[in-house]
């Protein structure tokens, strides 16, 4: 693909969903952007640090390699703190420059092998006009094509293509581009693609979400004054997310009731209980926090869930959906996810195990009806999830 034929990188040429999901995008970030003008500035490189140390870990765990010793990730780390100041201020993206960089960016031992004219062919990767989440996706690809030119799936994860696409990002105003090793199989059906358009279409959604899940990461930082906005009130949960917690717990509901009759003729003393509340303690609370937590964001004071639980067989299925404030209520931003648990022979488990991509974001300017389609598919899809492991330990 020729970044200067026929301006294939052009935003209006990709398809109606990618467009409305960047867009959806843009939005966020400039919700994040309103925020950020209220956060404290504390110390950003170090905050820049625990960000880097956490996807490093996640890289390493992504290419099946053993936890790097605490001096050998804060030399990555300073590498990593190194090349972001480059990027932020406004280094040439040289054919030389992006050679250097490659040299110098974490390897986890293993040394890219590039080819000559590999800065050349980056050079013009990371500087294809377009929307920048494209950009970095376009980037990544071409990376791996150099790491990997005659091999169709490249044979492991390299951190260096994650590198270049965060620092391409941050030059764009992005933070770095989250990493989280249950992608694995969804990266793996990109990467097998044997066209290199439609590897591109299938990346740039997956990072589309992993720049919203970075996004929501920043707004989870506490603001030194904000506007106020009307996100709670005195009578009740905020308008936007008591309309989507009604809408969750009558689609719940009816997943229920149509669920007992199936799971009575395997065991006739099966049973569905729904509850649901717009405070979250105890347990209730445990879980809705780590369902942010893997959604890389801390929840605000606003929590409104809704829970099925379903017995059967001597096993309990506990699925829980949450709509969460991301960060402080000033924010405005609302998420949508879930925890999925099953107790049984095999003790507590996890049967959902989502990535920090597997949640729906919701900004302030959004209404109900516009987003219910994405919460209702998400509704769905952690629910057919979890009812398969529960059918699972039935037998």
């Amino acid at each position: 693909m020729n970044p200067h034929q026929g301006r294939p990188f052009a935003l209006d040429r990709f398809p109606a969903p990618i467009r409305r999901r960047l867009a959806d995008l843009d939005r966020l970030r400039d919700a994040c952007a309103d925020h950020q003008r209220y956060t404290a500035g504390g110390r950003p490189q170090e905050a820049l640090r625990r960000v880097l140390r956490r996807h490093l870990r996640e890289l390493r765990l992504l290419a099946e390699q053993e936890e790097a010793a605490p001096d050998r990730l804060r030399a990555e780390e300073d590498i990593l703190v190194e090349l972001a100041a480059e990027c932020r201020s406004g280094e040439s993206l040289t054919p030389g420059y992006l050679s250097d960089l490659a040299r110098r960016a974490p390897d986890f031992g293993l040394p890219p092998d590039l080819p000559e004219q590999s800065g050349k062919v980056l050079a013009e990767a990371a500087t294809v006009e377009t929307h920048p989440v494209i950009r970095a996706a376009h980037l990544f690809l071409a990376c791996e094509a150099e790491l990997w030119p005659d091999v169709p799936v490249p044979p492991r994860p390299h951190p260096l293509p994650w590198v270049l696409a965060s620092l391409s990002l941050m030059r764009s105003g992005y933070p770095p581009l989250p990493v989280d090793r249950r992608l694995r199989p969804r990266m793996l059906a990109v990467r097998s693609r044997a066209d290199s358009y439609d590897r591109l279409i299938a990346l740039i959604p997956i990072f589309a979400d992993l720049a919203a899940a970075a996004l929501r990461a920043e707004l989870s930082r506490t603001p030194v004054s904000a506007p106020t906005r009307e996100t709670t009130t005195s009578h009740g949960p905020a308008p936007l997310a008591g309309a989507l917690h009604r809408r969750i717990q009558e689609h719940l509901r009816r997943r229920g009731d149509s669920l007992t009759q199936v799971l009575r003729e395997l065991d006739p003393d099966a049973r569905v209980a729904h509850s649901a509340g717009d405070v979250a303690e105890d347990a209730t609370a445990r879980r809705c926090d780590e369902a942010a937590t893997r959604a890389l964001f801390e929840r605000g004071p606003g929590c409104w869930w809704s829970s099925m639980e379903i017995a059967a067989a001597e096993a309990v299925l506990s699925l829980l959906v949450a709509v969460q404030q991301v960060g402080p209520p000033s924010t405005g931003v609302l998420a949508v996810n879930a925890d999925g648990v099953l107790v049984g022979e095999e003790g507590r488990v996890d049967v959902l195990d989502l990535a920090c991509i597997d949640c729906v974001t919701i900004i302030p300017t959004d209404c109900a009806d516009e987003r219910w389609p994405d919460v209702e598919a998400f509704v769905d899809d952690v629910a057919s999830r979890a009812i398969d492991r529960l059918t699972h330990a039935m037998y």
